[in-house]
């Protein structure tokens, strides 16, 4: 097998699921014979997180889509690198690097689709999509279907669905870790643990989920919500706990790195989504075979198999989402069963996990 160097470019500075895969990927590259080097901005956790795990990090200030600077700089990169395949995250990211690929002779640029939002049909995209990228990695058939619909002039036979996939052996020993994390945020032995992980703003409808928490505590009372992550709700989460007299019963975490662990210890994992790129949390909580009450929106339907491994509820129906957690809360051998069957199921609804370009 041909040796490759791959230079992978994300600027996001937020964590969440994508950049989670990506690491895990470039560890797959890398065991696979690879060189793997990452480009992304500086001072943000990815790279911090990257550089921890050993990898070939490269910070750059990132700023407009087409900063001839910033174009410079990957230009000569790729150059030094001998780069041969470039993978990006993000359309900015795509544009600036697709730029500098065509002119270092990079022999395959692959954007990776990771939203499921449609592309504008206006000049700059057409650029984009058909002269800077070669193949395009789509991860679900929902956002395959949304870029497709969204650019006609976009060929399918260029986008190809490429499934997240995790490394399962975290989320499937040291039981005792359970204990731990129920321990420190002082969970009794008969309480309920229902856990969200995820960007805490819009997308994720964190509302819905502060909506539906008074109702669900009517119904099961011995009951606590976790929330793993940052994002622009975090403020809004933390007065609405305090407004509405949940300073117990809502607990805020912030950013986690054992999330292997916070799976175990919760008894669901919840995700009302307006819009998924994946629901790479989904996969984690079914690997820790933990059930899930998600909304039928997006990919979440081609990953949470209703009433088999979770169940899924409409979009903005904080009641109904309420009603759903109480079920599972209060039916343990259904939460038993589902967990399990995610646990068998989830790696054989992700065919290509893992993906390698080699």
């Amino acid at each position: 097998m041909q040796q490759l160097n791959i230079l992978f470019i994300n600027s996001i500075r937020m964590w969440g699921g994508a950049e989670v895969w990506l690491i895990d990927v470039m560890h797959g590259l890398q065991d696979r014979g690879h060189k793997v080097t990452l480009v992304c901005r500086p001072d943000t956790i990815l790279e911090k997180n990257a550089a921890t795990e050993g990898f070939d990090v490269v910070s750059i200030k990132i700023r407009s889509d087409f900063d001839p600077i910033v174009i410079w700089k990957i230009w000569r990169l790729m150059r030094k690198k001998d780069i041969h395949v470039l993978c990006t995250n993000m359309d900015k990211e795509l544009r600036f690097g697709g730029i500098a690929a065509k002119l270092a002779g990079v022999k395959a640029v692959i954007p990776s689709r990771e939203v499921d939002y449609p592309l504008k049909n206006k000049l700059r995209f057409r650029f984009t999509y058909n002269f800077l990228s070669d193949y395009i990695i789509a991860n679900s058939l929902s956002t395959k279907n949304t870029l497709l619909k969204s650019a006609p002039w976009l060929q399918a036979s260029r986008v190809e669905v490429v499934y997240k996939g995790i490394r399962p052996e975290p989320y499937l020993h040291a039981p005792d870790e359970r204990m731990r994390i129920r321990a420190e945020f002082g969970i009794s032995p008969g309480g309920h643990l229902v856990g969200f992980v995820g960007q805490i703003d819009e997308r994720k409808c964190i509302k819905d989920i502060i909506k539906s928490i008074p109702l669900v505590l009517q119904a099961v009372p011995n009951t606590k919500f976790l929330f793993v992550g940052k994002g622009n709700l975090k403020d809004y989460l933390l007065e609405q706990r305090r407004k509405r007299g949940l300073t117990k019963e809502i607990i805020y975490a912030g950013f986690r790195k054992d999330i292997p662990a916070i799976m175990k210890a919760i008894d669901l994992l919840i995700l009302p989504s307006k819009v998924e790129g994946f629901g790479y949390v989904l996969i984690e909580a079914m690997a820790a075979a933990k059930p899930v009450v998600a909304t039928n929106a997006s990919s979440i339907p081609e990953i949470v198999q209703h009433g088999e491994t979770g169940l899924l509820v409409p979009v903005h129906q904080p009641e109904k989402l309420a009603k759903t957690i109480v079920i599972i809360l209060k039916d343990k051998n259904m939460a038993v069963l589902m967990g399990k069957r995610g646990g068998t199921e989830y790696s054989q609804i992700l065919p290509s996990s893992g993906w390698s370009p080699g």
